[in-house]
């Protein structure tokens, strides 16, 4: 079976308890809920930072040529 937390009115928990006879749903009382699964990590940020000098004046020149490849009208 999936399990699956609804909340549901009296009237409603008891039409389910009606079917639960039949193992078409199961009834699972608070202290049987399973807890939620705890959140992952976030993975590290391996690329984070800034880059050095050299390589920043670098991709601006290829940024510049590459902006002037085109012909445009704006």
């Amino acid at each position: 079976m999936t399990l699956v937390l609804v909340e549901v009115t009296e009237e409603a928990l008891e039409r389910l308890t009606q079917n639960a006879d039949v193992r078409v749903v199961g009834i699972l009382t608070k202290p049987e809920l399973a807890a939620p699964a705890p959140l992952a990590a976030p993975a590290p940020r391996k690329w984070a930072g800034s880059l050095p000098p050299e390589a920043a004046a670098a991709w601006d020149k290829h940024l510049a040529e590459i902006r002037n490849e085109w012909e445009r009208d704006i």
